[in-house]
This record gives C-alpha cells, sequence and structure tokens, in this order.
C-alpha cells in the first residue's frame, strides 16, 4: 500500500476504516490498483454534499480486501463548478450501477460511463433535479431548491415566500436497448404484475422460448429513504432502517445502529452482542426455510410450497412470542437492545428443536423429489466470473463459489467467538442457491443453540454519548440476502447530513439477466425466485 500513501493528498484512520484523499487524476488509478493488485472488492460508493464543511462534493468508494477486516476508502473532493470524476465501470463493473445513481441523485459525472442513461430516477422526474443535495427538499408534489442564505436564516420549508420552484416540463425519455436479428422479438413484463409483489419492468428479447437478453428497469418504488435519514435525527433513524426491506428488518437496523455507535464511539454490552446475534440468526433461519419452500412454487410443487410457508410462519409466531413483532421490529436502539430475549430461552429452544426436525423432513422430501430437482439443476446457471465482477454478495455470491461472507471476513458482535464457516458451491445454478440456502439454515440453527448454552454479561443498553460534528463511520451486517452497508455522517450539530445504505439487492439485480440468458422464457420466475430479490430494498 506504499504507493497508495505516496500519492494521496491525506489519510485517516478510524477503528478498521482507512479514508484515502486523492487528487482527480490519481483517483481511478488508485481505485484500480486495490482492486487488481489486491483482489479487493468493491462494496459500496457512494457521493455526500459536504459543502457546509468545506464547499465540495465528495465521491467515496469503498473497498475491502480478502483476509483484511479493513476498509480502504478512496474519497475524491470536488468542487461545486466541476462536477466530474473518471468513471471506474469499465475497470471495475461493480461500480455501474453506484455512478449511476450518483449522477442521478448529486448531479456529478461519471465520466466515460458506458451506460449514461438514468437509473433511480424515471422520466417524468424533472431534469437538473438532483434530491440528495442538502438545499433540495421535497413538499406537496414537488421538488424545490433552498437558496443556502435561507437554510442559514433558519426558516422552514412552509415560509412560502423563500420558496422556489424549480418544477419544469422537461424530462429524460429512458431508451430500453434494442436486440435486433433474424426471429427475435420482445416480451414487456410489468411493472405492475398479477400478484402482491412490487413493481419492477422487465423487457426479455427471446427467440421462440429461449431469452436471449433481459433488461430490467427497477426503482418504480424509490421513496427518498436516504433523504428522510437526513431529518429524522439518530434515534428515530432506527424505525426507519426497520423498514428499508421487511424480511431484512433486523439486519438493517443492526448494521445503521452499528455505524452511530461508532461515530459516537461507544461499545455494546456483552449481553446486547449476542441479543442482536441471536435475532440475526432467526432472522435468517426463518429467511431461508421460506426462500426454500418459494422456489417450490415457481417448480409447481405445492406441497413443499405449503411446507417451507408453515416451518416458516413457526419462526414467525416465535419472533413475536419474543420480541412483539413477527419482523423483529422495535428490539435495536443506539447503544444497544431493548428487550432481554434470553428470558425466552426454553421456548427458543423449543420452537428450534421441534421445527428442526420438520426442517429435515422437507428437505428430504425436496431433495427425493426428481421433477423437482430437475427443474433446479443447470437452471440460471451465474458463473463466478460474472458474480465477482458484478460485485454479487450473499447466497448469490456463495452459490457461484465466492467464498465471502461478512460475519467472516469483518467480523462483528459475537461471530468471531462462534465456529461456522461460510457454505459455498461452485455450480452457481437454481439447485446450487437453494442448497447453500439449505447449508446456511442448518448453520443458523447450530449458532442459536451455541449462542443460547451460555450466560452474558452486562446491561441492554448504554447511554448514547454526544455525536462530534462531521464524523463518519460505517456498519454492516450480513443478512438473509447478502451484506448490508450504511455509512453515516454528522453535520456541525451532530445530527445526519448522509445516510448512505447499500442493500444487497441493489448488488444482485445486475447479476439476473446473465443469470437468465439462454433459459427459456417459463423458467424466469423459477430463476427470479431462487435471488430472492427485494424491489423496495433495492429502490429505497
Amino acid at each position: 500500500m506504499e504507493k497508495i500513501i505516496k500519492k494521496a493528498i491525506r489519510t485517516r484512520e478510524y477503528l478498521n476504516e482507512t479514508y484515502i484523499e486523492v487528487s482527480r487524476n490519481d483517483f481511478k488509478e488508485i481505485c484500480m490498483y486495490i482492486y487488481k493488485a489486491k483482489y479487493a472488492i468493491l462494496r459500496l460508493m457512494f457521493a455526500a454534499d459536504e459543502r457546509e464543511i468545506d464547499g465540495v462534493f465528495r465521491v467515496y468508494a469503498v473497498f475491502s480486501i480478502p483476509g483484511i477486516d479493513r476498509f480502504f476508502i478512496v474519497v475524491l473532493s470536488l468542487k461545486e463548478d466541476d462536477l466530474i470524476f473518471p468513471s471506474l465501470t469499465q475497470g471495475i463493473p461493480a461500480a455501474h450501477w453506484y455512478e449511476r445513481e450518483i449522477k442521478d441523485m448529486f448531479g456529478i459525472t461519471p465520466k466515460g460511463h458506458p451506460d449514461p442513461r438514468r437509473l433511480v430516477l424515471h422520466d417524468s422526474f424533472p431534469v437538473n433535479t438532483y434530491p440528495l443535495r442538502r438545499d433540495f427538499y421535497f413538499k406537496n408534489g414537488s421538488w424545490f431548491k433552498r437558496q443556502k442564505e435561507i437554510h442559514d436564516a433558519g426558516y422552514t420549508i412552509h415560509d412560502k415566500k423563500h420558496e422556489s420552484c424549480i418544477m419544469n416540463h422537461e424530462s429524460a425519455i429512458y431508451e430500453f436497448m434494442k436486440v435486433e436479428g433474424e426471429g427475435i422479438y420482445e416480451i414487456p413484463v410489468g411493472p405492475v404484475h398479477a400478484g402482491i409483489i412490487e413493481p419492477g419492468h422487465f423487457r426479455f428479447s427471446a427467440v421462440g422460448e429461449t431469452i436471449f437478453f433481459l433488461e430490467p428497469r427497477l426503482f418504480y418504488t424509490h421513496k427518498g429513504t436516504e433523504k428522510h435519514f437526513e431529518n429524522l435525527g439518530f434515534t428515530k433513524g432506527v424505525d426507519l432502517a426497520e423498514r428499508v426491506s421487511g424480511t431484512s428488518s433486523f439486519s438493517h437496523s443492526s448494521a445503521y445502529c452499528m455505524a452511530v455507535e461508532r461515530m459516537a464511539g461507544i461499545e455494546i454490552t456483552e449481553n446486547a452482542k449476542a441479543i442482536r446475534t441471536l435475532l440475526i440468526e432467526l432472522e435468517r433461519l426463518y429467511n431461508h426455510i421460506g426462500d426454500i419452500g418459494n422456489m417450490c412454487a415457481g417448480t409447481g410443487l405445492a406441497v413443499g410450497y405449503a411446507r417451507g410457508a408453515t416451518i416458516k410462519e413457526t419462526f414467525m409466531q416465535l419472533n413475536e412470542r419474543v420480541t412483539g413483532n413477527r419482523y423483529l421490529r422495535g428490539i435495536n436502539t443506539i447503544g444497544g437492545v431493548r428487550k432481554d430475549i434470553f428470558l425466552h430461552r426454553d421456548d427458543i429452544l423449543t420452537t428450534v428443536d421441534a421445527a428442526t426436525v420438520e426442517y429435515k423432513k422437507f428437505m428430504k422430501l425436496l431433495l427425493g423429489t426428481v421433477s423437482h430437482v430437475e427443474r433446479l439443476e443447470n437452471t440460471g446457471k451465474l458463473s463466478k466470473d460474472i458474480a465477482v465482477k458484478l460485485g454479487a454478495t450473499g447466497v448469490t455470491a456463495r452459490a457461484s463459489g465466492i467464498n465471502d461472507d461478512i460475519r467472516k471476513s469483518h467480523p462483528h458482535l459475537l461471530y468471531d467467538r462462534l465456529e461456522f464457516e461460510a457454505n459455498t458451491m461452485a455450480r452457481g445454478d437454481v439447485f446450487a442457491r437453494m442448497m447453500v440456502r439449505a447449508e446456511e439454515a442448518e448453520c443458523s440453527i447450530s449458532l442459536i443453540n451455541a449462542l443460547l448454552e451460555s450466560s452474558y454479561t452486562g446491561e441492554l443498553s448504554v447511554e448514547l454519548k454526544a455525536i462530534p460534528p462531521y464524523s463518519s463511520a460505517m456498519g454492516y451486517a450480513e443478512s438473509p440476502r447478502g451484506s448490508v452497508f450504511y455509512w453515516v455522517m454528522s453535520d456541525k450539530n451532530g445530527n445526519p447530513l448522509r445516510v448512505k445504505l447499500r442493500s444487497p439487492s441493489f448488488c444482485n439485480w445486475p447479476v439476473v439477466p446473465f443469470a437468465v440468458h439462454g433459459n427459456i422464457v417459463p423458467d424466469f420466475p423459477l430463476c427470479n425466485k431462487s435471488f430472492n430479490l427485494s424491489y423496495s430494498g433495492c429502490d429505497m
């Protein structure tokens, strides 16, 4: 890393985060060096409007190197009149959505990006409107820009004479990619579907029944979540983090709390760590078993779908008994947890033991049903090469042979005390994604039992200290879908200035077109279910 340090304008270390500030001329070179020479993973990439600190916007690229519990964060500062940075996408394909998102939300242009189309903002959104800049806000169906002097004077958004509406009728038209050739035809699916799933548009280019090309378009449910964090304060932000993705509520709130706790310089107790670890594993367990059952719906195995749903319901009822919420909401708080889950030790043990018996019968049924297994094998194959290049995470990555699990690569909570290994398979098909989930479910059962065998010291929570102005830190967790990251920064008053969250679905949606290529159209629902991607968790 000496080469990087020599070229850096300045470096700063905080816990396991190393910030490397560089010039625009060195930004791409240093990112490529970390990525290629160190075989690093691009964990996330984002921008922040830090004009109130020193008059600049900043672009952050966060890497981690396998085998090292440290994040290397390359930072580029840009002045407001020159918001252009060199695109990383052609050298680091995983940057492609991040860079388009940065352009949409901040108006910072990745020069040389191969796909300049909008990503997050749809056609009707007015041009030259960048929602995550600090001087923009949304009110009564319109976007407004607040002048800096008005902001400094402390006027509220209800003070009409100090508002300037920038809504206009100019919009950006999204052009889908076109595939031409003999026998090629298009099948548009969505964004409204015949079910209760959220909206997403899929444009298939097919030859007969075979999928030649798929272009998904998402972000129909974009809610401005990161903007909402700025107005809630850190404590209320826990409630919002829990609602980013319903089935990963506890993972998200744990990652968010971890980021804020690190900013505040507080260490949660052993007892609180144990409770968070236990509930994350319960969340993983009910999700994986439910997902395996949902895959049965894609093959028409109704009995498998029903059994998976039944076992999942058993765990969700357990969730409600021990926490008061089926989705494990309302437990996390900045500084620890609100309830002592170990008071329900016997209930958890009894329920897990009984459900484990049913789960093993369930897997025996599935693996013994030839028609089901044949539909899964060699369907929706995702190569390790594509998964690596696009930064896939979670089950999606591990089923394609990538040995990456945040619980192991960046140990947190009590994971450094627990004996377990990341479960991987090399084949990358739907069957592999089912089996990785099955093995991880068994691992979660083992971890839950191990956690319940011990006792832990400390209060449920510790007092939240004042958060220093302009401090920042990262939080993370391994959710059922993959790694979740939060990067949080405070303003001069110790309130949220920027909250960047990256859900696993944001990484995994782009790999779907590569997995379904060459499959038949009727197998798309099965492929899609095997990834178990969230619309809302991606769109944010």
